[in-house]
């Protein structure tokens, strides 16, 4: 039977009949984030049972590729090279190595989390923010990642789509549809909540380590197709993570990009965890069959930051 998707004027709808604004107040700024209550970490405390921790980050490598043309520098102030060949270094009473890193996060490469200040749609963010909060001068005075400095603790449920396909890792511009979200909550036997960190795992850090990096615009990704939406809105979730940038590429949209980034932060508020590795953890919900654990997800504290890069933590 034919699916049918919805049109580009029911995307667009999406920015309404989903939005959260004035949800929790006129001035909130940190929209789904509010589902993440005391109650809410303390459910996910309970899930640690065996005390084994998981990075779900990917390595920052200083180089340059296909998925990540301006790639992270790293200079060294100082290091250890020299100091027995030197004459005079060897004999100082103390030494050390420091380095200048500098990286632009955002992007298809390096794990980080969007702050709702990330995206506009037309002149407005979430809840109705003006979009030129955000200043050349000044970054993100509202919105911002540092309204994050407490860190995110909460129930985190991974849809492992590798495993319930019975693939190392989907196709590129391959995309997930509301009925396999239907699917992975029955196959992994988890129901997503409110105030959940939701991960979907596609193999996008997998494909990308067997076959080399590829830009996505160019060569697509897998990920959520636009028709998820309403699926996720009825969740609640807080915070949408992926091993790429959720979205499907293209969308299907000639207008629209990455519907699902769009949304999820101007109309859900809902924040957004970007480009994980998810290869341990999947592992080990497979070998320990559990799709829901603990996550602390403690972003830099940049103020007046769009974003910030993170490592993320499963702990089972």
């Amino acid at each position: 039977m034919a699916r049918t998707l919805p049109t580009s004027a029911e995307v667009r709808e999406y920015h309404t009949s989903l939005s959260n604004w004035g949800r929790w107040g006129a001035d909130d700024q940190l929209g789904a984030m509010n589902l993440i209550t005391p109650e809410k970490r303390l459910q996910a405390v309970g899930l640690v049972e065996k005390g084994i921790s998981v990075t779900m980050g990917r390595p920052i490598i200083a180089e340059t590729t296909a998925d990540g043309p301006i790639g992270p520098t790293l200079h060294m102030i100082e290091s250890g090279e020299g100091w027995n060949t030197t004459p005079g270094k060897a004999e100082m009473a103390s030494h050390s190595a420091s380095e200048y890193i500098g990286f632009i996060f955002h992007g298809y490469v390096m794990t980080h989390v969007d702050a709702l200040s990330h995206w506009f749609d037309g002149d407005k963010m979430y809840n109705g923010h003006p979009a030129d909060a955000i200043r050349t001068r000044g970054g993100a005075t509202m919105e911002s990642i540092d309204l994050l400095k407490d860190g995110v603790v909460t129930r985190a449920v991974l849809f492992d789509f590798p495993t319930l396909k019975g693939v190392d890792y989907m196709n590129e511009a391959e995309a997930i549809f509301p009925e396999d979200l239907d699917a992975a909550e029955e196959a992994f036997n988890v129901k997503v909540e409110a105030g959940d960190l939701l991960l979907i795992r596609t193999g996008n850090w997998e494909r990308r380590n067997a076959i080399g990096p590829r830009n996505p615009n160019d060569a697509g990704a897998s990920g959520l197709h636009a028709a998820c939406l309403p699926w996720l809105k009825s969740r609640d979730i807080a915070m949408l993570g992926g091993d790429l940038a959720q979205d499907v590429i293209p969308s299907g949209y000639p207008e629209f990009s990455l519907p699902v980034h769009q949304v999820i932060l101007t109309s859900m508020g809902c924040w957004i965890l970007d480009n994980c590795n998810f290869t341990e953890v999947a592992r080990i919900s497979k070998e320990e069959n559990r799709y829901e654990f603990m996550a602390v997800v403690n972003p830099l504290r940049m103020a007046n930051g769009t974003g910030a890069p993170v490592n993320p933590i499963a702990i089972f």
